[in-house]
């Protein structure tokens, strides 16, 4: 089980150990840039402010406070508004009405989607019901015993070698009468 401290990461506390975790990362990202870039020249702070945003290094409310400060800092330093970036928040924080008017439009999109593959399922099912028929029909018809027919194929076999034994018996007792012999 996770202990309260271990989700606290300087003054925010994270629902999961994992986000907790990429806060620190975070926090420790800051800190290396912080000894290692100057501010005074708002060019270096400029580029380092772009370069986190396009790579997304920063990732929590840590990182994004932090983009922040940059931001002022550029703003004081002089740097035109035009030029600084907004911050991208890839996450949506609320289920208001337009969040629901996005899900029900990607939903009607979807419909047609979903209704071409219900006739196309239909049409499959269809066609598999006919080819089983089908099969069936001829291992109905065919002569080779199969699970369908080997009762009757047996009976007709046994049928046939018994009218053949018969007319065997009949050629043999014909063949002594004939010969006038005594059974």
């Amino acid at each position: 089980m996770e202990a309260k401290d271990d989700l606290v990461v300087e003054g925010y506390h994270f629902a999961t150990l994992a986000d907790a975790e990429t806060a620190r990362l975070d926090a420790k990202r800051i800190r290396n840039l912080e000894d290692n870039i100057d501010y005074r020249n708002p060019q270096n702070a400029l580029m380092l402010y772009y370069k986190a945003l396009d790579t997304r290094i920063l990732q929590t409310p840590i990182g994004f406070a932090y983009l922040l400060q940059i931001q002022e800092h550029l703003r004081k330093c002089g740097v035109p508004e035009d030029k600084i970036r907004p911050i991208p928040l890839n996450t949506t924080f609320s289920n208001k009405t337009d969040a629901s008017r996005s899900i029900r439009k990607s939903a009607a999109a979807r419909q047609p989607q979903y209704k071409g593959r219900f006739i196309t399922s239909v049409c499959l099912n269809v066609l598999m019901v006919i080819v089983i028929g089908a099969m069936f029909a001829i291992a109905l018809k065919s002569d080779v015993p199969n699970i369908l027919n080997y009762r009757e194929a047996i009976v007709n076999e046994y049928s046939e070698w018994e009218q053949e034994l018969t007319q065997r018996e009949r050629a043999v007792r014909e063949a002594e009468q004939q010969y006038d012999m005594e059974p």
